[in-house]
């Protein structure tokens, strides 16, 4: 495409290549019904499989798709970024590649959009793939977000559109450590929430765990919220009202009680073991803020581009945060 788009689409990959022919086939039907300019732009974030390949073939095909390569696995975040950084059109959608993010509600973005809406969000009423306890974990998981951060999550991932003046603000946001959902509620600007049911993987395995859904919720805290430690400062000073309380009670015991308290080990090593439990909680809390600002510190880029294709190198905007080697 010669002309600026319109549209960018930002899906990131990892080992997709079963779904892909799907999603492309889903995702040229909507795109050609739009009647507007359009770029796909798929981010590989170190795929193994035949995903690359895929990828460079559907870019030899047509030039509305486009591609960039990690060196390696940078993560979920660091793709939709890095998708962000290279889209150039007037609106930018990121949705997953799984197809659990249904294609069909593009257009409905896309309407908001042009009734004067900066962001589109999709709010999930339900995911298919996940059970209830999931589910219900997931939803108030987001309530405690809202209520530590003071900002507004719902039940949402990072299917979201968002138009240039938005893209442009996140874009100059320095920070490495990036929660996109997080930090589109902290920009602010006029929202629209779309609801939609999460579809089944179409192909495929899934690619988000236990442990990696529980470091994006305490990448999401950390990021925008000192609740926790809060929650450490005030969790020290009630074991010392505890300990303050016994103490009194001990003395009370010793001097009025005919049947004391029998001094022992039981007592003390429950002491010794509920304070030394306190400390190294906050200590944990205390270390994950001290990491965050290790990483910015280091100056590490968020992601690194070892490949494109159909990408307008002369017009690329550079990031404070990524490195493009193209």
């Amino acid at each position: 495409m010669t002309q600026k788009p319109y549209l960018s689409l930002v899906i990131p990959l990892f080992n997709e290549e079963e779904v892909l022919p799907k999603l492309l086939k889903e995702l040229y039907s909507v795109c050609n019904s739009l009647n507007r300019g359009y770029e796909i732009i798929f981010v590989d974030d170190g795929s193994y499989d035949r995903t690359p390949l895929l990828l460079k073939e559907a870019a030899d095909k047509s030039s509305n798709i486009k591609f960039i390569r990690f060196s390696r696995n940078f993560g979920h975040q660091a793709a939709f970024n890095a998708g962000v950084d290279f889209a150039s059109g007037d609106v930018v959608i990121t949705m997953d590649g799984d197809l659990q993010h249904p294609p069909s509600l593009i257009p409905e973005f896309i309407k908001h959009a042009d009734n004067g809406h900066d962001v589109v969000v999709g709010e999930r009423t339900l995911n298919k793939q996940n059970s209830l306890v999931r589910e219900l974990l997931g939803k108030t998981i987001y309530k405690a977000l809202s209520a530590m951060s003071g900002l507004e999550f719902r039940n949402s991932s990072d299917f979201a559109l968002y138009n240039r003046r938005v893209v442009s603000v996140l874009k100059k946001m320095p920070e490495k450590e990036r929660f996109l959902r997080g930090m589109v509620q902290w920009v602010g600007f006029n929202k629209k929430y779309v609801k939609y049911v999460a579809q089944d993987r179409k192909a495929g395995k899934a690619k988000y765990n236990f442990s990696t859904l529980a470091g994006l919720v305490m990448s999401g805290v950390t990021s925008f919220s000192a609740l926790p430690l809060r929650l450490a400062f005030w969790a020290g000073i009630l074991v010392l009202l505890v300990s303050m309380g016994f103490a009194g009670y001990v003395t009370w015991d010793h001097y009025v009680n005919p049947n004391p308290l029998i001094a022992g080990w039981a007592t003390v090593v429950i002491l010794v073991l509920f304070l030394g439990s306190i400390q190294l909680m906050v200590l944990g809390v205390v270390g994950e803020y001290l990491y965050k600002m290790f990483h910015e510190v280091k100056g590490r880029p968020l992601y690194i581009v070892s490949d494109a294709g159909n990408i307008d190198k002369e017009k690329l905007e550079k990031s404070p945060y990524g490195i493009h080697t193209l």
